[in-house]
């Protein structure tokens, strides 16, 4: 849905603690909530640049599970980047932005003093009785709740202060999905090192479904992530589990989605690791990833060309058993002959169509990934640019150098 022409249908709660009623804002029931939160404030250059793409992921996620994106709807930080990010898209999902009535602008007007203009991308903007960021909170949660219903809720923290905070502590405390974004500064940063470990949102966070991924990961690991909770039941636990196998082979290989090495949430247990596993993640999951697929490509190649074995040896029996009945007619025997021998050679070919060469990389890369997270932290920068060189050197080893070479 893109939004209505002259910005977003505003629309104003008379109190703070007003009861939320989703259709009397306008708003969808019963859809996934995906909630964008940070600073109130810019964003340096850089990190914009790089915050861009993964918010252009989650909004067309967003769009793909039908879901409702929140955020300040303020044209500043997160909320500005977010309708940035919808411009790119052909179809964006609906965007909802929850502000302090008197810190935006809510018509075309020029902003008075210490106001702030409305996103103009965003579809709805719900104005909530307040004078300072942190007002809007409890609104926004009741938002949350109108929406989703019994559908996923998550959370996307990028930096974050102490509005987000509040905000945080309520969501983790209804055991609701986080996603943290490492690297983008403020609240997220200060819950992957551990900092607030001791506060009641350190405690929450290392309890609850929370997930990490560095914003300089890419957009992909972000994927991973919704994908898992918005295609999933409200309450499903945020795991990174392996796929199973399905019975049959497909004919037609589907490439699975990369999934995370180790749990998204170690790193709230162990934040020492965290630079270690943003390495780990930035330098070996891909060539891991690409091994692994590349395995899973060929063994099913193999369970194929088996199972097609398997087919032409009952075919040569049916053959076999209509030759006898039929003692007279010569052609059930040229069946017969022409089966066997395609179900010898099928087999024949089966057992070599798994090819060992990518597992055996997949598993010399897995082996490096834990190995240099149980490497002690390196005592300065020039020791850690040095540790990340001599890492791409492995990766580029086991990923390109013949099985067992030295």
């Amino acid at each position: 849905m893109s939004p209505a022409a002259g910005g977003p249908r505003v629309r104003r709660l008379a109190h703070p603690d007003a009861d939320i009623r989703a259709r009397a804002l306008g708003l969808p029931r019963g859809r996934p909530v995906v909630a964008l939160l940070g600073s109130p404030e810019p964003l340096d250059p850089d990190l914009s640049a790089t915050v861009l793409p993964v918010l252009r992921t989650v909004l067309s996620e967003a769009r793909r599970a039908n879901a409702v994106v929140l955020t300040t709807g303020a044209d500043l930080g997160v909320a500005h980047l977010t309708g940035l990010a919808s411009e790119a898209l052909d179809a964006a999902p609906r965007l909802v932005g929850i502000a302090p009535g008197r810190l935006v602008a809510a018509d075309d007007a020029e902003p008075r003093p210490g106001e702030l203009p409305l996103n103009q991308r965003h579809d709805t903007a719900v104005l909530v009785p307040g004078s300072r960021w942190g007002d809007e909170v409890p609104a926004l949660l009741r938002v949350v709740d109108a929406v989703a219903r019994k559908r996923p809720a998550l959370v996307v923290l990028l930096g974050g202060d102490d509005g987000a905070r509040a905000a945080l502590v309520e969501h983790l405390g209804h055991d609701r999905p986080l996603l943290l974004l490492a690297g983008t500064g403020g609240l997220a940063d200060e819950l992957v090192s551990g900092a607030l470990a001791d506060e009641d949102i350190g405690v929450l966070a290392r309890a609850g479904q929370v997930a990490v991924v560095h914003v300089d990961e890419g957009p992909e690991r972000v994927l991973a992530v919704l994908r898992g909770v918005l295609g999933s039941k409200a309450g499903t636990p945020l795991r990174a589990d392996a796929p199973t196998l399905a019975l049959w082979p497909r004919l037609r290989f589907r490439e699975p989605d990369a999934r995370p090495v180790v749990d998204p949430g170690f790193v709230l247990d162990y934040p020492l690791l965290a630079d270690a596993i943003h390495e780990a993640n930035e330098i070996i999951a891909p060539a891991l990833h690409e091994c692994e697929v590349e395995s899973l490509r060929a063994r099913e190649r193999g369970r194929l060309l088996a199972t097609a074995a398997i087919l032409a040896g009952f075919a040569t029996t049916s053959f076999a058993a209509l030759q006898v009945w039929l003692r007279d007619v010569p052609w059930p025997g040229v069946l017969v002959a022409v089966a066997g021998a395609a179900a010898a050679v099928l087999a024949v070919i089966s057992r070599g169509a798994d090819d060992v060469e990518f597992r055996s990389r997949a598993e010399l890369l897995r082996a490096l990934y834990f190995d240099h997270l149980s490497t002690p932290p390196p005592k300065n920068e020039a020791e850690r640019e040095e540790r990340v060189r001599a890492l791409a050197t492995a990766v580029a080893r086991h990923r390109h150098e013949p099985v067992g070479a030295a």
